[in-house]
Parts: C-alpha cells; structure tokens; sequence
C-alpha cells in the first residue's frame, strides 16, 4: 500500500520552498529532531501510575496492568515505549500501541506499530485499522487488538499531523539548512580577495602568492599575523552578503516558529524569545512546559489506557496517570512549606508517612507500647 511515507519523492507535492516534508523526513531537520525529542524525553521521564478510585478517593493499584506498564515487552522499558507513542503522536498526530494477548485473553504485551502503516476506517459506525506489516500483508484490527491515541483531530478518527499541517514552514526550515550546507561545504565565503596585475606571468605570480598565504596565514597559530606582500597586490575585504546575512536571521525565526508548532517556549530549543530566564521565572516557565507542552501528550495517552475495556473494565475503577510531580518537584524550602502546612492537624490532609514517601525516605518505625 503507498502511503506518503513510502512513495518516491518525485511523487509528492513540494512546498514553495522546493522541499518535500513528510513526518519521517522532518527528523531530519535540527530544530524538528530537538522540539520531537523535548517532548519525548520530558513526558517519558514521568512514571505512569495506576490507580482505583474509591468512594473515598483513590488509591495505587499494583496488579496485572501496572506490571504491564512498567514493562511493555520483553526488554521495553516504560520509558522508552512513552518515548515512542510521544514521538508519533508529536510528528503523525497518532500512536497505535499493538495489544498481544495471551490465549486465555489477557493482555501481555504492548507494542509500538508504525503510525505510516496503519490506516484508521469507520464501518458500520465501528473504527477498523488497516495494518500493512514488512511483508505487505493487510490485517484488519479493531479496539480489540489496539489503542488509538490521538491528539487534535477534525474528523474525530484519525489526529492531525503537525508535521503535515504546516509542511510550508518546515519547508523553508529545509531550505534554509540546505542553503547552509552548500553554504559551508562550498568554504563559506572569503574573507577578502588578494589582486595582482595582469600580466604574462600573471596566473604563475597568483598561484606561488596563493601557495606564500596559505603557509603563512593558514590554522589557527597564524591568526592575526602580520601579512607581508610584495610588488603590486591589492587586497579588497569582502563581507557577508546580504542574502547570507538574512539567511541567518531567517534560521533565528524559524526556529521559533517551530517551537510553535510543537507548543514548546523558544527557550526549550535554546532560540531567543527576547527575554531572559531568571531563578524567580524559571519554574513558572517549566510549569508552562507541562501544562501547554507536555500536557497534551500526557493526556492523550492517559485516556487511551484508562478508557480501554482489556486494560481498564467498566466497574474496576481502575485509570492510569502520569505523576507530574516527577518533573515539577520544587526545591527543598519550598516542599518543606507545602508539608507544613498539609500536616497541620486542624486543616491538614497529609500524614508523617505519606510525606516521607514522598520524599523517597524509609518509614517510620513503630514505637508505641
């Protein structure tokens, strides 16, 4: 089956730029590669908890889906199958997370498909997913055989790729690093230009002049040597042009375009947002991180999970969630005053034991009677 991941390039439509983007294709540019890898790395440095909802609240489940959280598959950390589902959901719009079933029906295995391979139809009112695996053999899986994560949609079947969606302005972030490469492959430009009369012996003066430079000027140790020339040569500096010169500045705003393309600050790609980040700023902007960056993503996966009858059935409470705490922990002074006042005993809502789980520190010994 063709998809335009699998298509040559000569069949796809090119952006005004002259560049072909697709979700695959677009890893390959610098400021895509790091937006893709924030978000993969911020969400799955979060644990994923499982929890059942009591009348009372709720509480952590340990059990079959949890085990199976932590690991996916053989040699699958839980880390590096969120990392995954992350970077299709950030350059597709969909992760389909495969469910290997035991004999007896219960799910074992969670596997990562190719987002480019599957293909989301609605029949009868029923989603079905048309997988062509290596071989070029189609399966038809439903709900059954699958999670459907997906972020925003305007069908409600199959997300929205912002890879695709805004392919123009990866286009020129194409173009701009391939104007780069040519740029430094071909030695950039000179810094100045040494001219000798015309004359019969001309092209013999210029090249021992052109041999006399280089092994007197040439690498680093020769910076800034005091240049001796003799007979009639002039030297005329050259600077950079104006195209290169707003080639750099381009390269500056498309880099905060991209980053807002993903929902990430500037600052997350290290681009110039025209601020400065301070030590009274810098965990609200990492707050914002989360909640406009990162949350989506979370979210996604999250509801995929919990709202699946293999892993989560009707009337078992069960849900999964990530624990944010893990990336918003705030410093010591400031965890210390929340704790103070959640172990008030008038209005608190913590207990000395629940705090010191928390902080990852060993339970109190019992020494009462």
């Amino acid at each position: 089956m063709l998809t335009r991941e699998n298509v040559p390039p000569a069949m796809l439509t090119a952006t005004i730029a002259g560049e072909s983007i697709t979700p695959a294709s677009s890893l390959a540019l610098l400021d895509v590669f790091a937006a893709v890898r924030r978000l993969s790395d911020g969400v799955s440095s979060m644990p994923v908890v499982v929890y059942r909802r009591r009348r009372e609240g709720r509480e952590r489940a340990e059990g079959a889906l949890a085990e199976l959280l932590r690991r996916p598959a053989p040699a699958t950390t839980q880390a590096s199958f969120i990392g995954t589902a992350v970077a299709h959901l950030a350059t597709y719009g969909n992760a389909y997370l495969g469910k290997v079933k035991a004999p007896a029906g219960q799910v074992v295995q969670l596997v990562s498909l190719d987002p480019s391979r599957v293909v989301p139809e609605i029949r009868a009112g029923v989603p079905v997913y048309v997988f062509t695996d290596l071989r070029g053999a189609r399966h038809e899986l439903t709900a059954a055989d699958l999670l459907h994560a997906r972020m925003m949609s305007t069908d409600g079947l199959v997300g929205l790729s912002p890879i695709r969606q805004a392919r123009e302005s990866l286009g020129l972030a194409g173009a701009l690093t391939e104007h780069a490469s040519a740029f430094w492959s071909n030695g950039a430009a000179p810094g100045g230009l040494l001219k000798v009369q015309a004359g019969p012996a001309s092209e013999e003066v210029a090249e021992n002049l052109a041999a006399a430079w280089g092994a007197r000027h040439g690498g680093p140790r020769n910076r800034n040597r005091i240049a001796i020339i003799t007979g009639e040569v002039s030297f005329d500096a050259v600077s950079m042009s104006m195209e290169d010169a707003a080639w750099v500045e381009s390269q500056r705003l498309s880099t905060v375009a991209i980053a807002r393309l993903f929902g990430l600050p500037p600052w997350v790609l290290a681009a110039d947002a025209g601020s400065s980040m301070t030590y009274a700023n810098v965990s609200e902007q990492l707050r914002s991180l989360v909640m406009y960056g990162l949350r989506p993503y979370m979210t996604a996966i999250e509801q995929a999970v919990s709202l699946d009858e293999d892993l989560c059935p009707t009337g078992s409470g069960l849900y999964a969630e990530f624990l944010a705490d893990a990336l918003l922990r705030g410093d010591a002074k400031a965890r210390a005053e929340v704790y103070g006042l959640a172990l008030d005993p008038a209005k608190g809502w913590m207990t000395r034991a629940e705090v010191r789980r928390l902080e990852n520190l060993e339970a109190e010994e019992n020494t009462d009677g």
